[in-house]
């Protein structure tokens, strides 16, 4: 009689949910997604003063097959408008924000950011007139973009402040990075 093997059970990697915003928000997620392997499932155009607990646990229930499944939620937004990052706050999920946009932690790939406020198309002109990013267009990211972002992105981290309380230029992004990079090992 043949005996039968017993298999190891074999454990589901964490699922990451990212909502976000915009077109650019889901180009980076997908270039991490790619870069990292990892099963990140992005639902972007969801405008910041939709988003509610509701539409979150929505998400998260498409995504679950079965009850012991780990799903881990990012809301990723520009934090220009107080109102929206205020209901974002009151989630239960991790807020990924950028003042005044993403562009801003794009830019601390290539710089250290200074702490003064800047507004979206400062930070826009700021960006292009680096080589890589002179053609830029919200909503793509060349290949060549995508090779900065992804060879600099720890790099980043210690360029840009990360304080979300603050009136100045920030971003967070950086928990995203620390928790693929910690999920990959």
């Amino acid at each position: 009689m043949k005996k039968e093997k017993s298999r190891a059970s074999r454990k589901m990697k964490q699922v990451i949910l990212v909502l976000c915003e915009g077109e650019t928000e889901e180009c980076y997620v997908d270039m991490l997604r790619q870069k990292y392997r990892l099963p990140i499932k992005v639902i972007s155009k969801i405008v910041g003063q939709k988003i509610n607990q509701r539409l979150i646990d929505r998400h998260k229930k498409e995504l679950r097959i079965n009850a012991a499944d780990k799903i881990q939620c990012y809301l990723m937004y520009d934090a220009d408008v107080k109102k929206v990052v205020d209901t974002i706050k009151r989630c239960d999920a991790t807020s990924l924000l950028s003042n005044p946009c993403i562009e801003i932690w794009f830019l601390a790939h290539i710089e250290k950011i200074n702490s003064q406020t800047t507004d979206v198309n400062k930070c826009l002109q700021k960006l292009q007139m680096h080589q890589e990013w002179n053609s830029y267009i919200k909503g793509s990211l060349s290949l060549v973009q995508q090779e900065v972002l992804w060879k600099n992105r720890n790099l980043a981290k210690d360029n840009i402040v990360t304080s979300t309380e603050s009136e100045k230029a920030f971003s967070n992004l950086s928990i995203f990075i620390d928790e693929l990079n910690k999920q990959q090992d």
